[in-house]
C-alpha cells in the first residue's frame, strides 16, 4: 500500500492559539472524514490532563494543544467534533470519547472505531482487543513506535512538547486512514457495515455509562462480606469435622485445638481424600464432577467454594475500585466481549454479581444517590422468544402468544400433565427438566449433558429430548439447519447480520469430529444469543436518544446480558420507567415478529432482582 504521508516525517501543525485554531478548522471542515486521537497523562478520565487533541486529514495532522487552549470553550471546535455529518476515525474510541467529554464537555459524534471494526471482522476467530500498532502493521505495513507514549504520563501543565512527541501524535491520526480504507472494503465484502454502525453508536452510550459509574452502599457491602465469610468459615469447619474419621492422627496446636486435616483449597490433598480415603474415584474436584456425586462431603466442598468465590470476587477488592473523586465505581464494559456480540465487564466484573438472594444480597448494595431512583428492565425469556421466532415452530410460538409460562407449557406437554395456574409449584421437577432442555438446546447441549443436569440416566435424557423434538419439530429443523450451514459456510449470522466465524478442520485431522461438533454447538447458540445482544444494543441507543430528546435527568449505569439499569431523578422515575420498557420492546421487535416481546420495569432504591 502506498501511503499518503511519511511516517518518519509527518506533516503537522502544532495549534497553540486561536488564529491557528481557525486556520486548522478552515481546512478540516472541508473533509468528510477525519482522524481523531488524544494524548493525556492518565487512563482515568476523572483524573487526567489532556495534553493534545489531534485531528488529521489523510496527509496532515493538527495538534490542538489543550493546555494552551481552552478547547471546550471554543464553540467552533466543539461544533466540529459534535458534527454528525463528519466521520471521526478513532482507535478504541470509547477511551478518547470519555476523556474529551469529561474534560472538555464535548461529545464526539459519528465515530468510526478501527479497534471495534477489527473485532467485528474477526468474531469467533480473533480477539476482543487489537492495538493500533497491530493494525498499522497489518493494513499499512508501518511499524509504529509506541515507546514515546510513556513520556506523556509525567508531563505537567508547563512541560513543553518536544518534536518526537509531536511527530508521534501526528502519526497516530495519519495512520488511521489506510486502516480505515482497508477495513471498510472488508466490512462491505462481508456485509457487516450495519453491525459496525451499531457498535459505533453503542460506543458513545457505553462511554457515558462508564463515566457515570455506579453508586455502592459500602457499609451494607461490608456487612454482607462479613456474613458471607462467616458462612464460608463455618462450612470449612464442618468439612474438617466430617473428614476427620478418614485420618488416623490429627495435629494439635499450642492451645490444644485440633488442626485441619487437609488444606481445603489444595487440589492434590482433596484428590487424595476423595480417591484414596473415600474411594470415590473422581477424575477431578471440579464443580461439574462434584455435582454428580451424591455425598454430603462433596456437597459441603461445593457450598464452601460457593461462599469463597463470593468473598474473593466481591470482597474488599471491589470496594478498592471506588473512584476517590466521584465516590462511584466505574467498571469497563466491553461491548464485544464475547464471540456472540454480548457485553462482558471487568475492573470489576459486575456481570458476576449473582441474582438477589438471601445468601448473596449484593444487588441491594447498588443504590442510587439521594434524590434518584434506579429503573431496571430486562427482557422476559428473551432467548426462548428468539428461538421460537427464528425457528417458526408453531407450538412454541402459540405458547408465547397465549402468554403462558413456556417452561410449564413444555413440561405439561412432555409429561402429559394439566397446565394448571400453579403448575410451577405443583410440578417443580418436571418444569426444571423442561427448562433445562429449553435453555440447553440453545447452547448446543446434547442428551448426555442434559441428563446429568436433570439428574436422570443417559437413556432417559435421550428419551426426554426425542419427546421434546416431537413437540417442537420446528426447533429441531432450525438448530440442524444453522449447524450445517455454519460448517458449510464457515460462519453463522444473526438476522441483523452479525457474523461469527469458524475455522473448519481438515478432513484428515484426527480431532475432526470433535471440532465439527464444537462448530455446530456454537452455531446453534450464536443466532439466538447474538440476536439478544443486538436487541440490547439497539435498546441502549434508543434510550440514550430519548434521554437527549426529552431532557430526562437519567443515564444508563449498568447492562448485564439482556438487562439495563438506569439512574433517574426521583420525580422522573415513573415516567422514565414506561419509556425504558417501551424502547427496549421496540428494539426487540426489530427482530422478533411472531411472538410478543416483554420487558417489565422496576423502580426502586436498589438494583431490582
Amino acid at each position: 500500500m502506498e501511503l499518503k504521508f511519511d511516517p518518519e516525517n509527518p506533516v503537522y501543525t502544532h495549534v497553540i492559539n486561536i488564529d491557528l485554531v481557525n486556520q486548522a478548522l478552515d481546512e478540516l471542515e472541508k473533509e468528510k472524514v477525519v482522524g481523531v486521537d488524544i494524548e493525556s497523562t492518565s487512563l482515568d478520565p476523572h483524573d487526567t490532563v489532556i495534553l493534545t487533541v489531534q485531528i488529521g486529514t489523510p496527509v496532515k495532522s493538527f495538534l490542538f494543544d489543550a493546555r494552551q487552549l481552552k478547547l471546550g470553550e471554543i464553540p467552533r471546535f466543539k461544533k466540529f467534533l459534535e458534527d454528525n455529518k463528519i466521520i471521526k476515525i478513532l482507535h478504541n474510541g470509547k477511551f478518547d470519547y470519555k476523556h474529551i467529554k469529561q474534560n472538555l464537555n464535548i461529545e464526539v459524534a459519528n465515530i468510526y472505531d478501527t479497534m471495534l471494526t477489527e473485532v467485528v471482522l474477526n468474531m469467533g476467530i480473533g480477539r476482543g482487543y487489537y492495538s493500533l500498532k497491530e493494525l498499522a502493521g497489518k493494513y499499512a505495513g508501518v511499524d509504529l513506535q509506541k515507546a514515546i507514549r510513556e513520556t506523556f504520563e509525567n508531563m505537567t501543565p508547563s512541560t513543553r512538547l518536544n518534536e518526537s512527541q509531536l511527530k508521534y501524535s501526528a502519526v497516530d491520526t495519519l495512520i488511521l486512514f489506510p486502516v480505515f480504507d482497508e477495513q471498510l472494503k472488508k466490512l462491505k465484502k462481508d456485509d457487516l457495515v450495519n453491525i459496525a454502525k451499531l457498535e459505533f453508536a453503542v460506543t458513545r452510550v457505553v462511554g457515558d455509562m462508564e463515566l457515570r459509574g455506579v453508586h455502592i452502599d459500602i457499609k451494607k457491602w461490608k456487612e454482607i462480606i462479613k456474613n458471607t465469610s462467616a458462612k464460608r468459615d463455618g462450612i470449612a469447619k464442618m468439612f474438617q469435622k466430617e473428614i476427620r474419621p478418614f485420618f488416623k492422627s490429627n495435629t494439635i496446636d499450642l492451645f490444644g485445638n485440633i488442626g485441619d486435616c487437609i488444606n481445603i483449597n489444595s487440589q492434590a490433598q482433596l484428590m487424595d481424600l476423595f480417591n484414596n480415603k473415600m474411594h470415590l474415584s473422581l477424575p477431578s474436584t471440579s464443580d461439574g464432577i462434584l455435582e454428580l456425586v451424591n455425598n454430603p462431603i462433596a456437597k459441603m466442598l461445593r457450598d464452601y467454594r460457593g461462599y469463597e468465590k463470593l468473598v474473593s470476587a466481591f470482597g474488599e477488592n471491589l470496594i478498592s475500585k471506588i473512584n476517590k473523586k466521584t465516590g462511584r465505581i466505574h467498571p469497563e464494559f466491553n461491548q464485544l466481549g464475547t464471540s456472540t456480540g454480548r457485553f462482558s465487564c471487568n475492573n470489576p466484573n459486575f456481570q458476576q454479581i449473582p441474582r438477589q438472594s438471601e445468601d448473596a444480597p449484593f444487588r441491594a448494595c447498588f443504590t442510587p444517590e439521594p434524590g434518584n431512583k434506579l429503573v431496571t428492565t430486562d427482557y422476559s425469556t428473551m432467548e426462548m422468544r428468539i428461538m421460537a421466532d427464528l425457528s417458526g415452530d408453531q407450538s412454541l410460538i402459540s405458547a408465547f402468544q397465549k402468554g403462558v409460562d413456556v417452561h410449564s407449557h413444555t413440561a405439561a406437554l412432555m409429561f402429559g400433565l394439566d397446565l394448571s395456574p400453579n403448575f410451577a409449584k405443583d410440578h417443580p421437577q418436571e418444569r426444571f427438566a423442561a427448562k433445562s432442555i429449553n435453555f440447553g438446546l440453545m447452547y448446543g447441549r446434547g442428551s448426555n449433558s442434559l441428563a446429568r443436569q436433570i439428574g436422570v440416566s443417559s437413556e432417559k435424557g435421550k428419551e426426554y429430548l426425542d419427546t421434546y423434538f416431537k413437540l417442537y419439530p420446528g426447533v429441531r429443523r432450525f438448530l440442524d439447519k444453522v449447524a450445517k450451514e455454519a460448517v458449510k459456510n464457515g460462519w453463522s449470522t444473526t438476522p441483523a447480520g452479525r457474523k461469527r466465524w469458524y475455522i473448519k478442520p481438515d478432513k484428515d485431522d484426527p480431532d475432526y469430529q470433535r471440532k465439527i461438533g464444537s462448530i455446530e454447538r456454537q452455531a446453534k447458540n450464536h443466532p439466538i444469543q447474538g440476536t439478544n445482544a443486538d436487541a440490547t444494543k439497539y435498546a441502549l441507543v434508543f434510550l440514550q436518544e430519548k434521554i437527549k430528546e426529552q431532557g430526562f435527568d437519567a443515564s444508563p449505569v449498568l447492562t448485564v446480558h439482556d438487562e439495563v439499569v438506569c439512574e433517574v431523578k426521583e420525580d422522573q422515575a415513573e415516567e422514565w420507567a414506561k419509556i425504558q420498557s417501551k424502547e427496549m420492546c421496540r428494539a426487540g421487535e426489530l427482530f422478533i415478529k411472531k411472538v410478543p416481546v416483554e420487558c417489565k420495569p422496576f423502580v426502586a432504591d436498589l438494583w431490582e432482582h
